[in-house]
């Protein structure tokens, strides 16, 4: 079976819209550009598609039959959500525009204070900030950058790392000042966040019982672990890379300078096709200056 054979021409749909809205084809004409005729006559073909009368036509006045009711709020639907997807591409249309993906909390917690760097740095791009999780795919998704969070960059991506992945306690100051010595973690509240290193993993380097490490909150998003750390309602193991806005303006504290390097890092990728537009050069090599390597 052909799919949509029923949809009428998508000026056949406005002008329904319009004539039912404004109870006139005369009025309706005005208002998309064509004659009372051609109205009228579109109006008849619609009709005759879908097999039923949708208007009374009264002197010069029309009225919608209850079968017109109804279709009316269904085309005028459609015709609205069309009109929200055309505006949804305007970022697309947008001189400059480059798509950065990057997941939530990288966005939240790092790359979100840095854009006036980056607007500084490249005057002509308006960066656009893709965090819906979406696995990456150069060759069929509007994405320029991506920061990832990987083991090794895939293969035959352009890509640079910004900085190793670590892991190490963090709390509020008031906490923070109530352990002394990192033992003090088995009677204090722990936050976990998923992930594969956890607080086990970080007592069991430093020869220490992990038992009773289970308890406390426990969370998807390592921006909501932190921003619950920054709340006193526990002590996070935190990645070193996303807390460390939070630690240089003392909102966080590292209790103990002991990291756990996970394995991983976190690697900016692109293609080497989106690289040869300057504004998406402009933001890799602004990427170049903010890479740590090694936190």
């Amino acid at each position: 079976m052909v799919k949509f054979r029923h949809i009428p021409p998508t000026q056949f749909m406005k002008g329904f819209e319009a004539a039912a809205r404004l109870e006139s084809f005369s009025r309706a004409a005005e208002e998309i550009g064509l004659t009372q005729s051609a109205v009228s006559h579109q109006m008849r073909l619609l009709e005759g598609q879908i097999g039923q009368p949708l208007f009374l036509r009264i002197g010069r006045e029309v009225r919608l039959t209850d079968a017109g009711r109804d279709y009316h709020r269904t085309v005028r639907r459609c015709l609205e959500m069309m009109e929200e997807g055309y505006r949804r591409l305007e970022p697309y249309r947008k001189p400059g525009s480059v798509v950065i993906y990057a997941p939530r909390d990288v966005t939240r917690r790092w790359l979100l204070q840095r854009l006036p760097l980056l607007k500084t740095a490249v005057p002509a791009c308006e960066p656009w900030l893709d965090t819906s999780g979406a696995a990456i795919d150069f060759e069929t998704m509007e994405v320029d950058i991506a920061i990832i969070h990987a083991h090794e960059p895939p293969t035959g991506s352009e890509n640079l790392l910004l900085v190793r992945s670590h892991v190490s306690p963090v709390a509020a100051p008031a906490l923070a000042r109530t352990l002394r010595h990192p033992a003090d973690l088995q009677n204090a509240p722990l936050i976990h966040e998923e992930g594969p290193i956890g607080w086990a993993d970080w007592l069991g380097d430093g020869g220490m019982a992990s038992d009773g490490v289970w308890r406390g909150s426990n969370f998807s998003d390592g921006d909501i672990a932190l921003a619950a750390a920054e709340l006193g309602q526990g002590v996070a193991l935190a990645s070193v890379f996303l807390a460390g806005d939070a630690i240089a303006t003392g909102t966080l504290v590292r209790p103990f300078a002991t990291t756990i390097e996970t394995g991983r890092g976190w690697y900016a990728i692109s293609s080497p096709a989106r690289l040869k537009d300057d504004d998406v050069r402009g933001v890799w090599d602004w990427l170049k200056t903010q890479a740590d390597g090694d936190q």
